[in-house]
């Protein structure tokens, strides 16, 4: 008996070139939300979708692949940074002082 795995990301591995994967599944993938890639998809952040006249989001898997390849070799390229070292703040600086009470 063959065990059937629901693990999208191996499915992705194996699927041809040319096919199509929709906003769900793209969510799993990247293990986040749908309003995620939703917002993503709005900022640009993702490839263009594979029929961009229609409203249904969908993506070839070769454009996700490349996209995918693109963002890793950035990171092999920029070195991943210290997450705490690369913080930028916005607002208000915070005062060092310590107001006693």
């Amino acid at each position: 008996m063959v065990k059937i795995s629901t693990d999208f990301r191996e499915a992705f591995g194996k699927m041809a070139p040319e096919a199509i994967i929709s906003r769900s599944e793209l969510a799993a993938l990247l293990s986040t939300s749908e309003g995620a890639i939703s917002q993503m998809a709005y900022r640009g952040e993702l490839p263009s979708t594979a029929f961009p006249g229609k409203r249904r989001a969908c993506w070839f898997v070769e454009d996700i692949r490349q996209w995918l390849s693109e963002i890793a070799n950035k990171r092999r390229v920029n070195g991943v940074k210290n997450a705490q070292t690369d913080v930028h703040r916005r607002g208000r600086p915070r005062s060092t002082e310590v107001l006693s009470v």
